[in-house]
């Protein structure tokens, strides 16, 4: 590869974290507990298990509730309030009568197309100007919150008051399939500034909810190696989507078959419909003066009654109470009941389950389009347990032999599959020579998901000796270390997204290299400090990435390198430009990436030996964190 130049760097080797990375400092005599976090749009579950014994995977359940309507849940609200500057309540704590942030989640994903139209999103970015904050620094504080909660459970179940001593802590995150890298970066920052172990690693809240399911005693005796899957995971706020295709089942070993997908389309958008006819039938200026408590209660007997038990049959009748509305006998509104019509249920729910069979659609055209049968749907999530999103699906995929299977414990299934996902990830010990948290090459990288697909071809940008019949005359540039004229601009694609008609997917763990030539002056027999270079990645979601950049082709992150200057003086002789004379070196290296469930490992490395440690930054990309 032609060179870049780098001037003389007083850079010295920081103790910055590597994003996504699976190393980490620990002792050989550790033994790993693994905290599964589902942090989702409406609620969030933790789970947590010991890497011993029967690795049990305990569910927290006794989340503070003062209302002690939901005094064992499997879930706590995602909502969070403040008073005089400071977090005043969370989780059930907060009141119905005072503002909180709800829905703070899509705020950290900025190309989300319901990021400024729904009521709550819009309460809560009107509360962010107020209080002066960010998206992110309310993420911070509700994590910190629940971190907070987390290790008050193990502590009191475990009886060891000092037992983030006695175990080396490792938490896992689960975010969307859909999410963008920046939207994974700022969950993961979050977490940090809450307070989270050093380990923190992600995976996506699909693979999460399949490793739950799949590796439940119910499924070990009905999968088959060939067996084809779609994994529906329908939340409160986010529905997604992963298909699989079964490599073995001893060890169960999956590949993805076809790309994730997902939608806003969860049950919260069907309580807002159901406000919406309320508002209609009752006037909307007479809902306004309803007392906001008594429309709570009324969403909350929706939510936990009529939403759940409705399945679409004529001979049940549905209603809702709603203190303080005036009698209409026209719309049978008596004594502050209310009567839900069956064709006004059917309209809402088919409005939210239309979007959610076109996603699932997708999935099976994908999945069939390779050639592979399509054996089941699994719903997973809290809406996935709905009835009538069930009997939809179940009649539109009879047809086709596709069994439609609502998973036992959907609900929580994320967190606790996030917990069976991080006891599968390898321990590994530090090194000085490569940083605190390099992943070395040979660091095995375990798991059930074998193989998946990439969203994205992954590139830098290169130059690269000027031809006239290849390169556009506007790239033309001199480059002094060469003595020469170069085209800049040009695309080197490490990882190119692969023709998902194709079928071909990518190993896990398997690494995407280029090698690199800097040019580099200022390094002499006495050198030795360290040397920072800096690339940026480059993505682009074209079936066949474009040769240079151009349109089709987006900045993703800075990622920047620490060379010893001892390793480019004894591997590397020196040489002068013949125009200037200036005394070069090159450093020749290798910019490795490693794609897994959510996030991207960055090594540097020569003769697959680390030879310095990376850091990648989002900020620099235009990316705002707090």
């Amino acid at each position: 590869m032609s060179p870049k130049m780098y001037q003389s760097s007083d850079s010295s080797l920081s103790l910055a974290t590597t994003y996504g990375t699976t190393a980490t400092s620990i002792s050989q005599n550790d033994t790993l507990l693994v905290v599964g976090i589902d942090f989702g749009t409406t609620h969030s579950g933790v789970s947590w298990a010991i890497d011993e014994g029967d690795r049990k995977v305990r569910l927290i359940t006794d989340w503070k509730n003062p209302s002690g309507m939901n005094a064992n849940e499997e879930k706590v609200p995602s909502k969070i309030s403040y008073q005089n500057g400071r977090v005043h309540k969370w989780g059930y704590e907060t009141s119905v009568k005072e503002d909180s942030f709800k829905w703070i989640k899509i705020l950290l994903e900025p190309e989300q197309k319901h990021a400024h139209t729904t009521a709550e999103v819009k309460l809560s970015n009107k509360l962010l100007k107020e209080l002066g904050m960010t998206a992110d620094q309310v993420v911070r504080d509700y994590l910190k919150e629940l971190w907070a909660y987390t290790r008050e459970n193990i502590r009191r179940r475990q009886e060891d008051d000092d037992w983030e001593s006695t175990f080396h802590c490792r938490v896992i995150l689960t975010v969307p399939a859909m999410w963008s890298h920046q939207a994974r970066e700022r969950t993961l920052k979050a977490a940090k500034d809450a307070g989270f172990p050093d380990d923190i690693q992600m995976v996506t809240e699909p693979e999460a909810a399949a490793l739950a399911t799949l590796k439940s005693k119910a499924a070990e005796n009905t999968l088959r190696p060939g067996d084809a899957f779609v994994v529906c995971d329908a939340g409160g706020g986010t529905v997604d989507l992963i298909s699989y295709r079964v490599k073995s089942t001893k060890p169960l070993q999956l590949e993805e078959c076809a790309m994730g997908d997902g939608d806003l389309c969860g049950s919260v958008f069907l309580d807002l419909a159901f406000e919406r006819y309320i508002t209609t039938i009752v006037g909307e200026e007479a809902y306004s003066y309803i007392k906001q408590v008594n429309k709570n209660k009324m969403l909350r007997e929706f939510e936990f009654g009529v939403k759940r038990a409705f399945d679409g049959a004529e001979d049940k009748d549905y209603s809702v109470d709603l203190k303080g509305v005036e009698d209409n006998i026209e719309e049978g509104i008596v004594d502050d009941t209310i009567p839900l019509k069956l064709n006004m249920l059917r309209t809402i729910f088919d409005h939210i389950y239309c979007q959610i069979d076109t996603l699932v659609q997708n999935q099976v055209s994908q999945v069939q389009a390779k050639n592979l049968v399509v054996k089941s749907i699994l719903l997973v999530g809290g809406f996935g347990g709905n009835r009538y999103i069930h009997s939809r699906l179940e009649a539109a995929y009879r047809s086709q032999n596709i069994r439609v299977l609502q998973v036992e414990g959907a609900w929580s299934a994320i967190c606790r599959g996030a917990c069976l996902w991080g006891l599968e990830q390898p321990l590994t010990t530090k090194s000085a020579d490569t940083g605190p948290q390099s992943p070395r090459m040979g660091a095995e990288v375990l798991g059930t998901v074998a193989s998946r697909i990439s969203k994205y071809s992954y590139g830098i940008k290169i130059l690269e000796p000027f031809d006239i019949r290849k390169h556009e005359w506007h790239d033309r540039c001199w480059s002094p270390a060469n003595g020469g004229w170069m085209a800049d601009n040009q695309m080197l694609w490490m990882l190119k997204r692969i023709d998902r008609a194709k079928g071909e997917t990518y190993e896990v763990g398997k690494t995407f290299g280029s090698s690199l030539r800097q040019a580099v002056k200022g390094i002499g027999w006495r050198s030795k400090g360290v040397r920072s270079f800096e690339e940026t990645l480059y993505i682009s979601e074209q079936a066949v990435p474009p040769s240079r950049e151009d349109g089709n082709v987006q900045a993703l992150c800075s990622v920047t390198f620490f060379i010893p200057e001892r390793f480019i003086r004894h591997n590397s002789s020196s040489y002068r430009d013949p125009h200037e004379g200036h005394k070069w070196r090159d450093a020749e290296f290798e910019m490795v990436i490693r794609l897994r469930s959510a996030t991207l490992d960055f090594i540097a490395c020569c003769q697959d030996v680390p030879i310095g440690h990376t850091e990648a930054s989002y900020e620099r990309m235009g990316l705002q964190v707090a």
